[in-house]
């Protein structure tokens, strides 16, 4: 019975920490709609801004034709956070993984103890790794400069690659306060 129970527990645990992180995976959206402004007059040329790092768009803050200060939050980005013994167990992974793959197929007795061996040992790790707390952090999106923002490529809640740009902006030219034109 406290066996049952244990493991009732553990696999509790488990679902629940996959469900807490199940939204920072890619999910195919049945349609993906983008914000464009129709006719926004920019005079300076156009910033693509990109995300720093690979997550999910948790919240943006602007709209197409939102006029922006240099400085101004536009955008945060959900990132996975991974902690130092969690990036060692990744590297212990990478390199079983590495040996498993160069073990030759089973011939012998022998080469099947090495190779169950070497699958149990990738299993442990995986599960170790599984086992650990997932941490999120955050990453914002600043405007470089002053302008308008024309194009939002990405919805709240979308899974964004590194480098993916997140908003389009139409920088304004600097100002020419108290310059006379004739």
């Amino acid at each position: 019975m406290k066996s049952l129970l244990r493991l009732a527990s553990v696999s509790a645990v488990i679902i629940g920490l996959v469900l807490s992180v199940g939204w920072l995976r890619p999910w195919p959206l049945a349609a993906t709609t983008e914000m464009v402004v129709a006719p926004v007059l920019v005079a300076g040329p156009l910033r693509h801004l990109p995300a720093a790092s690979a997550g999910r768009v948790w919240e943006l803050y602007v709209q197409p034709g939102s006029v922006v200060k240099r400085g101004q939050l536009l955008a945060k980005v959900a990132v996975p956070l991974r902690s130092a013994a969690q990036q060692q167990l990744e590297a212990q992974l990478r390199q079983a993984l590495q040996r498993q793959g160069q073990l030759p197929a089973a011939r012998s007795g022998n080469d099947s103890v090495v190779i169950r061996q070497a699958n149990q040992q990738v299993a442990a790790i995986r599960q170790r790794l599984s086992a650990m707390p997932r941490q999120l952090t955050f990453v914002y999106v600043q405007a470089p400069a002053n302008g308008t923002v024309v194009r939002l490529p990405v919805n709240t809640g979308s899974y964004i690659a590194d480098s993916t740009t997140v908003i389009s902006l139409g920088v304004a030219p600097p100002l020419t306060e108290g310059v006379a034109q004739n």
